[in-house]
């Protein structure tokens, strides 16, 4: 910094607000107008230095500088500066021309029609030039993967040939950005290649050659991708493999298909039969619950949670007893999509069950997939249950997910009770003290889904007590949910009050920073 201001006379310092950076310019024949500068600290003060610096910077000779001093200045927008602003309207420099006359827009300035045509101009991106297939020749394989990265359908069609000698280069890459130009062109010569390659020992090859294949199920053999997709699903070790293949049968949708997921539900392998389950559930059909039924009782959770999940798809009502019966019977892993599932089925018998083990859990997960369930069945039972998940708050605990998920559920069902506890929790510390500490508020996610909640089911009189409650600063991210909540209920439009470190301008000074505090509750009033 000493060497700086020694020679402040020979170097120029900015500070770019939509950089955050310092540049240093002109440092061999310095403009005489910077004679003063020394570094700037950015800080969003509207001060008189810094209005007067920027004043100064209009006169530079870099074009960046200037246009970034005239957004400043829009932003600021003092009408003492529509004359400076207006004096860069005809600059030699095309871009400044065009900046000044959307900072002149803001002035208020009048401009004339070419100032304005060249205020709503957008600057044209380059031209992308024409795609073409020199770089197939090249024996470099990073070449040779991006050039396949950048072949749209049209030149993927013209270039099918060259593409399907590409499937045999030993690099894998390669083999793998070939297939997606593959399925991008939609080139069915490529079928048996595909297929081939969907016993590769690689993942990678394997899912593109399969989600190829998938992409293009409507103009292939069926028979052919039929049987190439089951074998995916009763070998694959990837997931995601057998996820597109189980996604490929649905697609064709036909009774060889039907028939075939069915027979993999009794298949060996416990992830075929996770796979085979999951497909089901897609499929659609509510007949099909019969078949599902008894993995419910499979010996792996992974079998038995899939087919919960599915039952709760096909929203059978004959499936209401089964799932209940794996709710009863199984651990947390299946409780939660089997809890998830009897609220898609709305299923009230299972209400006693659900909510006798809502206070129990601490499994977060399940909490929140037992909260949820029982306000989409919207059994009354629930409501008291549901609203003592908010007064057990406990630090070694928390379950903060499970609160949101019940003020979601209490709104569902038009439940008012718990407004006041819903305010508390917005406007006052409810979470247990941590040794020697104190009482700290509840996580953001909460507080902001008891406002949304206040805002579904409150009213006025709610609207008054939770302004008059707010007593501490709210979190920015708070603030919108805030300014929604009290104008809804107060009829009023309130709106949030950013933080004054996210307005930013181009250059500032060493002007002392004076900061307005944020009122309590993060939104004013407008007009």
């Amino acid at each position: 910094m000493k060497s700086l201001i020694a020679n402040k006379k020979s170097a120029r310092w900015l500070v770019l607000g939509s950089l955050s950076i310092v540049l240093t310019v002109g440092a061999q024949q310095p403009a005489p107008t910077n004679s003063g500068w020394v570094a700037l600290i950015m800080h969003p003060v509207k001060d008189a230095p810094t209005l007067e610096i920027l004043r100064v910077v209009l006169k530079e000779t870099d074009p960046v500088i200037r246009e970034r001093a005239l957004e400043a200045l829009a932003s600021i927008r003092d009408p003492a500066d529509a004359a400076r602003v207006r004096s860069l309207l005809d600059a030699e420099s095309e871009a400044t021309r065009q900046q000044a006359a959307k900072s002149a827009a803001s002035l208020g300035v009048s401009l004339n029609p070419a100032q304005r045509a060249a205020e709503a101009r957008v600057r044209p991106l380059p031209a992308k030039p024409a795609v073409t297939a020199d770089f197939l020749r090249s024996t470099n394989a990073l070449v040779l993967a991006r050039g396949l990265r950048s072949l749209d359908a049209g030149a993927a069609q013209r270039e099918s040939a060259a593409l399907l000698a590409l499937l045999r280069r030993p690099e894998t890459v390669v083999q793998e950005e070939a297939m997606r130009a593959i399925q991008r062109g939609q080139i069915t010569a490529a079928v048996a290649e595909l297929i081939a390659r969907m016993d590769d020992p690689d993942e990678g090859l394997r899912l593109a050659a399969s989600e190829a294949l998938a992409s293009m199920f409507d103009r292939l053999a069926r028979p052919e991708l039929t049987v190439a997709m089951v074998r995916r699903m009763e070998l694959d070790a990837s997931s995601q493999v057998r996820r597109v293949a189980g996604l490929t049968l649905v697609a064709l949708h036909d009774a060889p298909a039907q028939a075939a997921l069915l027979r993999l539900l009794e298949h060996a392998r416990g992830v075929t039969r996770v796979s085979a389950a999951a497909a089901l559930g897609i499929w659609g059909d509510p007949t099909l619950t019969g078949a599902l039924h008894p993995l419910l009782g499979d010996s792996e959770d992974l079998v038995s949670r899939a087919t919960a999940h599915a039952l709760g798809q096909l929203r059978n009502p004959n499936s209401k007893g089964p799932v209940l019966a794996a709710f009863m019977a199984r651990g947390p892993v299946v409780q939660e999509r089997a809890a998830w599932a009897l609220g898609e089925l709305k299923s009230t018998e299972a209400v006693p069950a659900m909510t006798a083990l809502l206070p129990k859990t601490t499994d977060e997960a399940l909490k929140v997939s037992l909260a949820l369930a029982l306000g989409k069945i919207g059994d009354k039972r629930a409501l008291a249950p549901l609203r003592q998940v908010l007064q057990q708050i406990l630090l070694a605990n928390n379950l903060a997910r499970a609160r949101e998920a019940v003020f979601a559920a209490l709104a569902a069902m038009g439940d008012k009770v718990a407004i006041p506890r819903a305010i508390q929790i917005v406007t006052t510390p409810v979470v247990p003290p941590a040794p020697g500490g104190g009482p700290t508020f509840d996580e953001d996610f909460v507080r902001i889904a008891s406002l949304r909640y206040l805002g579904a089911l409150g009213d006025r009189a709610a609207g008054a007590t939770l302004l008059t409650a707010l007593k501490d600063n709210v979190p920015r991210d708070m603030r919108p949910a805030v300014a929604e909540t009290l104008s809804k209920l107060l009829g009023k439009n309130y709106q949030p009050v950013p933080d004054e470190d996210h307005r930013r301008f181009f250059v500032e000074s060493h002007e002392v920073r004076i900061t307005k505090p944020v009122p309590a509750p993060g939104a004013v009033i407008v007009p």
